[in-house]
């Protein structure tokens, strides 16, 4: 599964060149607040729990290229969050993820400097809940996200950018105590950021 992960990364990366052409290439940075949706933890095929977190943080980076009205680029950011409680119980555990996902964006033109856009996109994310006392355990997953936002030009070299997205993918799966344990993991994530067109 991970190699066909790589695959599909590579393929969508393959694409950037091809769009160079009359193209802008563009960073951008992101961070907000980050909820973890309530995760259902089964055992050997069972349920077993419903973990649910604290309210956490993300932060992303990416680069990429923009043909109006398109958009592509590639992206890591970092998402963590802390467990609150385990099937009832008060938890102790911390989960983070590094993701990289390549996206694509199509922006609304409205005449005006706001430019509200949808976006969805795909790749791989490296998932570790840590526990004090346990062994930390990690899993590499197929992961996608679905959005929209609004970017807001503040000058010709920078613009204000808003989004929500919703982040998921394959559950994480690790073995513990001879069982294998499965881990639904969803997020909802709210960005405050900045594009920088290099024109």
């Amino acid at each position: 599964m991970k190699k066909i992960i790589l695959s599909m990364i590579c393929g969508l990366l393959l694409v950037f060149p091809a769009m160079s052409l009359a193209a802008s290439l563009y960073g951008s940075v992101g961070v907000g607040p980050a909820w973890v949706s309530d995760s259902d933890v089964s055992v050997d095929g069972f349920f077993d729990g419903t973990a649910e977190f604290d309210t956490g943080y993300f932060v992303g980076a990416a680069v990429g290229y923009m043909r109006e009205p398109f958009r592509l680029d590639a992206e890591l950011s970092y998402m963590a969050s802390d467990m609150d409680t385990y099937a009832g119980f008060p938890a102790d555990a911390e989960i983070d993820a590094l993701t990289f996902l390549a996206n694509g964006y199509y922006d609304f033109n409205t005449g005006g400097p706001m430019k509200p856009y949808i976006t969805a996109g795909i790749g791989a994310s490296t998932i570790e809940i840590s526990e004090p006392g346990f062994s930390d355990e990690d899993d590499t997953v197929f992961a996608y996200q679905v959005g929209f936002g609004v970017g807001y030009e503040l000058s010709e070299t920078l613009i204000l950018d808003c989004r929500y997205r919703f982040m998921s993918g394959q559950d994480m799966e690790f073995s513990a105590g001879g069982s294998t344990v499965e881990v639904e993991i969803a997020s909802h994530n709210l960005t405050v950021g900045v594009r920088i067109p290099f024109y």
